[in-house]
């Protein structure tokens, strides 16, 4: 049955392909994903920590594979929970809300604050990389390219990485 919200040119369910916003160049982007992405998860951080515990079992099973003490870079990690899923695995988190970066430096975990579009680390750092429900945050498709381009150039086999994408209609 379809959404039937007050909130209908928000909802994914009632708006599908058509978005209210147009994006003509990087700087509409940039200023769209700051406003509707970033200033949100600063303001839900705790809200959003409390609510995302349970790790998923793909993301779990994919780790299973890996060799002890490789280095996994979970890329838009939020409140960390795979950060400590596998201790036989060494993570590094990464996320572009300093709130939530704060959530996962309380928690012990290694993290640092970037935009996906430009990560800080040198070539084939890692062995692995998750990237787990964070890329349909890109307003665009050239925009959701790049983020995975930029992402792969910082593990040393593309066989090892992860990446779940959500859109409208999408379950978690």
């Amino acid at each position: 049955e379809p959404c039937k919200c007050s909130y209908p040119s928000q909802c994914d369910s009632q708006n599908y392909g058509k978005p209210n916003y147009s994006v003509t160049d990087e700087a509409d982007a940039a200023s769209l994903e700051a406003k509707y992405v970033s200033q949100v998860y600063e303001d839900i951080a705790d809200h959003f920590s409390n609510t995302r515990h349970s790790p998923w079992p793909g993301v779990i099973s994919f780790l299973k594979k890996l060799s002890p003490n490789s280095l996994v870079m979970d890329v838009g990690c939020g409140n960390g929970k795979y950060l400590n899923s596998m201790p036989e695995l060494q993570f590094i988190g990464n996320d572009n809300s300093l709130n939530l970066c704060k959530i996962c430096k309380d928690r012990g975990h290694e993290i640092f604050s970037c935009n996906v579009l430009n990560i800080p680390l040198r070539k084939e750092v890692c062995d692995a990389v998750i990237c787990i429900a964070m890329i349909h945050h890109l307003t665009t498709v050239e925009r959701r390219v790049a983020a995975i381009q930029n992402i792969c150039k910082s593990h040393s086999s593309w066989r090892n990485g992860l990446y779940y994408c959500l859109g409208p209609g999408t379950r978690s």
